[in-house]
């Protein structure tokens, strides 16, 4: 994957911007106080959508998870909160997959239950008092929020330009193909994966920019692709698309 980019960029009237001449740059784009400005209030705008329109389920109906696979989910985390991995990893549910009864630890993803349990464990470890049942509730909407900062680094990255990154970051806050698989309430692998595939293919092309950038960002990348390796079962668009790229 390369990148090409312009190595002299002119002003009005021809001459040299401050680009050319050599501007510092920040996570937000060239240093321009008032752009600066500009861009992080509208990525708050954008995370603040996507964590709102991800609570109209909550708003309307209380607290409650919907759908099958998300119950599924939440009584695995209970089971890996009350009795922790090693116990989860080769827990048997003799109560789903009638008469059968099914190996757990070695048929599911469980990425979204580690990451439910670890954040019960921290926020009342802090002193707040949460009941599993809202940890999981708000991982969709949680994670909603994070998955649009993640696509405004990876439009920024892969465009050059952090407007092209508020902008997709704002389309992306109601987006509704991924809004369907995010609304609060509905605690099921998505939610989390897809977060960490749009972190993955950020981590990786940030990792191409210069050829010593890969020290810092290839570990980060790899560690991210675990993440959603454990997370869910479409890691293998990461790897397809790489072969794609290569």
């Amino acid at each position: 994957l390369t990148l090409v980019t312009p190595t002299v960029c002119f002003g009005r009237g021809g001459a040299p911007s401050l680009a050319a001449m050599g501007e510092k740059k920040t996570m937000f784009g060239p240093n321009d106080q008032a752009a600066i400005v500009v861009r992080v209030a509208l990525l708050a705008v954008a995370c603040w959508l996507a964590w709102d329109i991800r609570l109209l389920a909550v708003k309307n109906y209380g607290r409650v998870i919907h759908e099958f696979d998300p119950w599924f989910n939440f009584r695995a985390t209970e089971y890996l909160v009350a009795n922790g991995w090693k116990k989860f990893s080769t827990w048997f549910d003799t109560l789903v997959w009638y008469p059968l009864g099914r190996p757990v630890g070695t048929t599911i993803y469980p990425g979204i239950q580690v990451t439910a349990a670890v954040m019960y464990w921290g926020v009342n470890k802090l002193g707040w008092e949460v009941s599993l049942n809202d940890v999981c509730v708000f991982v969709p909407a949680v994670f909603g929020a994070i998955a649009t900062i993640s696509v405004y680094l990876l439009a920024s990255e892969v465009s050059g330009t952090p407007n092209a990154g508020v902008a997709s970051a704002l389309i992306f806050s109601i987006l509704p193909a991924h809004l369907m698989r995010s609304v609060a309430g509905g605690y099921d692998n998505e939610s989390v994966a897809v977060t960490a595939i749009v972190m993955t293919f950020f981590l990786w092309t940030r990792s191409l920019r210069t050829p010593k950038s890969w020290i810092i960002f290839g570990p980060l990348a790899a560690l991210s692709y675990i993440y959603m390796v454990a997370a869910w079962g479409g890691y293998t668009f990461v790897l397809n698309m790489g072969g794609l790229l290569r």
